[in-house]
């Protein structure tokens, strides 16, 4: 019998699969037992692979960083949120209240994913500076695609372009994962109350 040959392909789907592996790992270890008690040791021993693989993939700050991305969009590309698929078509919904409520239940589904692991990095970053300055970037990059997502508003006629500024500064806290947690978590409101009182504080905000 030939023994079919180990292509490039399936060389590259292997290593895919065991990068996703090691990020789940890291991902559920960072949140359960935070980023400076886990090691690479846990992480490989979680991920089933060697240690010598889970530094090949990244240092522990770089790991981080990755499930921080995935955790936002999906994947690693670092594509702003606005070119994305998924993004572009809610904001082409010609329906303006339905789009409104897509983009709240896009928000959320992303903070469900992110919010631990984003209070986990903050912590880290009190001691980690590589974690301070990815974070610290992570965090400008969001405000930048809320700010330029503003201009939706606008051209949909639901606020003035002159409070582009003030509409972005409030809807950048409103969808934080920092707020996102604050209500889930510490004072435990359902997604369902979540999404009413996004929705509303939008709405208010928007007059």
């Amino acid at each position: 019998m030939t023994k079919r040959p180990y292509t490039p392909r399936k060389r590259a789907i292997s290593a895919a699969q065991t990068r996703t592996r090691i990020l789940d790992a890291a991902q559920a270890l960072f949140v359960e037992h935070g980023y400076s008690r886990t090691t690479v040791q846990q992480i490989a021993q979680h991920a089933g692979v060697a240690v010598g693989t889970v530094h090949q993939a990244g240092s522990k700050a770089s790991l981080m960083m990755a499930v921080l991305e995935r955790g936002f969009t999906g994947d690693e590309k670092f594509v702003s949120l606005l070119e994305r698929p998924e993004f572009v078509a809610i904001m082409n919904d010609s329906d303006t209240d339905r789009a409104i409520g897509r983009y709240v239940d896009h928000i959320i589904a992303a903070n469900s994913r992110i919010a631990d692991l984003w209070h986990a990095a903050t912590l880290a970053a009190d001691t980690d500076p590589a974690i301070g300055e990815q974070l610290e970037r992570s965090e400008l990059r969001r405000l930048d695609d809320v700010h330029t997502g503003c201009h939706w508003f606008v051209h949909r006629g639901l606020i003035a372009d002159t409070r582009i500024d003030e509409f972005a500064d409030i809807l950048s806290y409103l969808t934080s994962p920092v707020t996102y947690r604050y209500f889930t978590v510490e004072r435990n409101w359902t997604a369902a109350r979540l999404r009413s009182w996004l929705l509303t504080s939008i709405a208010a905000t928007m007059h």
